[in-house]
């Protein structure tokens, strides 16, 4: 029923919504190191043309564990972004990692809110 809602309220040929996805699992010993890395390029990121946000989260059952989300507007923003200063300085951090990071691309065709889950409850 959600799915059903969620899917009434997708939008026909609006252009893909890009999402990047980094999961690190960062060594105690580098933590404050690549947090400070990463709380640097934020706010830049955030300014870059095409980036409708840029977030960084910590799981609440392993601190070791952040979680890096982008969301572009279009595929040639992200490949501007994935060559920027900015990314750079996010792969060299991710460098530091003794465990490879889980990246992951998503296209995003369509979202919806708080009106889908209304209407599928109701």
């Amino acid at each position: 029923m959600v799915i059903r809602a969620i899917n009434r309220f997708a939008s026909q040929g609006r252009p893909a919504m890009i999402e990047t996805t980094i999961k690190m699992t960062v060594p105690v010993e580098k933590r404050k190191e690549v947090l400070q890395t990463i709380k640097a390029i934020l706010g830049p990121i955030r300014r870059e043309r095409g980036c409708i946000s840029c977030n960084c989260y910590v799981d609440a059952e392993d601190e070791r564990v952040l979680l890096f989300e982008e969301e572009w507007k279009t595929r040639e923003d992200l490949e501007n972004h994935l060559r920027s200063d900015h990314f750079g300085v996010l792969n060299g951090a991710m460098r530091l990692l003794r465990v490879e990071p889980d990246i992951k691309f998503n296209t995003v065709v369509s979202t919806t809110g708080l009106e889908a889950l209304k209407e599928a409850l109701a």
